[in-house]
């Protein structure tokens, strides 16, 4: 029996799949994002270093890429066009002189601020559709779906 959500929606059969809609929405999302993050002149990969500095407070360059998902090499690039612009600094480790600390500026702080002020806006206005409940049970449903896949794969 072949499972496939309706919803009263007009046009081919295919464009009413469960699968289907989520890789649309994804495309959209993900083009929404890019827009959003190239308007405050930043890239996917300097957000992240950004706001898990926000998160982690002054860390080492090898755990950033390790918390971000991105090869130690090329963190660096992304970790200088941060420091270009002034929005973080290095600095020595006090504990171990040979390691490199990276943390935010106030320029960098203000900045993450800003940031995300102006999404949670953006995001507003992309789910102006559904309810409060609606969003909530959406963010629950994919984060479970989500949560599952990435432990099994």
């Amino acid at each position: 029996m072949e499972h496939v959500y309706y919803g009263g929606m007009d046009g081919p059969r295919y464009e009413r799949g469960t699968g289907f809609l989520l890789a649309r929405m994804g495309s959209l999302t993900a083009r929404s994002w890019t827009a959003f993050l190239a308007a405050h002149d930043l890239t996917q990969g300097q957000y992240t270093v950004l706001f898990t500095l926000k998160e982690r407070g002054s860390i080492g360059q090898g755990r950033i890429a390790e918390l971000v998902a991105v090869d130690a090499r090329n963190i660096v690039t992304v970790i200088d066009a941060l420091a270009r612009r002034g929005l973080i600094e290095r600095r020595a480790d006090d504990t171990d002189r040979r390691r490199r600390l990276v943390a935010l500026t106030e320029a960098g702080t203000a900045v993450v601020q800003d940031i995300a002020a102006a999404a949670a806006q953006e995001q507003d206005v992309f789910l102006n559709p559904l309810s409060h409940a609606e969003r909530e049970e959406l963010n629950r449903l994919l984060t479970r779906l989500y949560e599952t896949h990435v432990s099994s794969g």
